[in-house]
């Protein structure tokens, strides 16, 4: 590859990191806290006068809810609202510990611990836009549920979770006639 193919790759990456970034609503300060990355070398690179590494475009990936690939070709679609993980997939599979504790959040804290029990043919919202850099993660214990942020939807069965950005009208739906979904809930404020 030559040095022009390598320097279109770096400022290509870099624009997409700055174009999700500010679609995510994140500061750099923001994106380097979820990504581990500093604040100089995200500056760095969405300016592309630094070349990434891979485990930095996949940190920053991860960070911004999208694909490393996404980055890398410069995807300068919407980023998805909704990231979902199914039942067996991710890191370590299913975890046999149970764990039923909601500490109450202290003051000052950006996070949320939330429970819900959704009764049948239930929908919860919309609930109004939440603050730019707000993310909800949600696990399906029991039953199904539909979740809904902007306009895109996501079926989820017990087992799988997902991850949202929230700054845009949201809700959850229990479908099923017969049976009360249960949801666990962690909202992390931006």
């Amino acid at each position: 590859m030559s040095t022009i193919e390598n320097d279109d790759i770096s400022l290509r990456t870099g624009r997409a990191v700055k174009q999700r970034r500010e679609a995510a609503g994140f500061s750099l300060r923001m994106l380097a806290t979820r990504s581990g990355i500093s604040p100089s070398m995200i500056s760095d690179i969405e300016r592309g006068t630094k070349s990434p590494t891979v485990t930095t475009i996949v940190r920053l990936a991860d960070a911004l809810g999208v694909s490393a690939a996404a980055l890398i070709d410069g995807g300068m679609g919407p980023a998805p609202r909704i990231r979902v993980l199914r039942r067996g997939e991710g890191a370590g599979g299913e975890n046999p510990a149970r764990s039923d504790s909601l500490v109450p959040a202290a003051p000052g804290n950006r996070i949320d611990f939330m429970r819900y029990q959704i009764p049948p043919s239930t929908i919860l919202g919309p609930s109004a836009a939440h603050a730019p850099g707000t993310v909800e993660h949600m696990h399906v214990a029991i039953g199904t549920v539909r979740v809904t942020v902007g306009d895109e939807v996501a079926e989820l069965s017990a087992g799988d979770s997902c991850s949202c950005r929230t700054d845009a009208p949201h809700g959850v739906e229990n479908p099923d006639a017969s049976v009360e979904a249960l949801i666990y809930l962690i909202i992390e404020r931006g």
